[in-house]
């Protein structure tokens, strides 16, 4: 069976899927646990995430002694991932409450929205008895 007009389809998923995701976003509220006074857990080591800069202060140290080598610009390029990750892992995230009404529509207009998107994207103007 050939759809009848795939660019609506697309244009009708891609706005539930924009929807759902918005309405999702909106219901989750973002707070910081505190990067400064944080521990950071590798496996059973622990170290306080004032400790991530260290990488990167080595590795500036050893581009400026060393401008050529690369192994200090890996070593920078790792302190910084280290910060970020650092940021990241100190975020919280908490689901505000939403009634299951609100929270299976909401999953509703992400699913259906994905699956019409993804119908028209994979598939084409294919038809489904080929």
């Amino acid at each position: 069976m050939k759809e009848k007009n795939p660019l609506l389809t697309l244009l009708v998923g891609i706005v539930m899927l924009g929807v759902g995701l918005f309405w999702l976003f909106n219901s989750v509220e973002v707070s910081a646990i505190g990067w400064g006074s944080s521990v950071i857990r590798i496996g059973s080591i622990s170290f306080p995430s004032g400790l991530t800069v260290v990488p990167l202060i080595a590795g500036i140290f050893w581009m400026v002694v060393s401008p050529k080598s690369i192994m200090a610009k890996i070593l920078s390029v790792l302190g910084v991932v280290f910060i970020v990750a650092s940021i990241i892992m100190s975020v919280k995230l908490r689901f505000e409450s939403k009634s299951l009404y609100e929270y299976i529509l909401m999953l509703v207009f992400i699913v259906v929205g994905a699956g019409l998107t993804a119908r028209v994207l994979l598939t084409g103007n294919k038809s489904d008895d080929e």
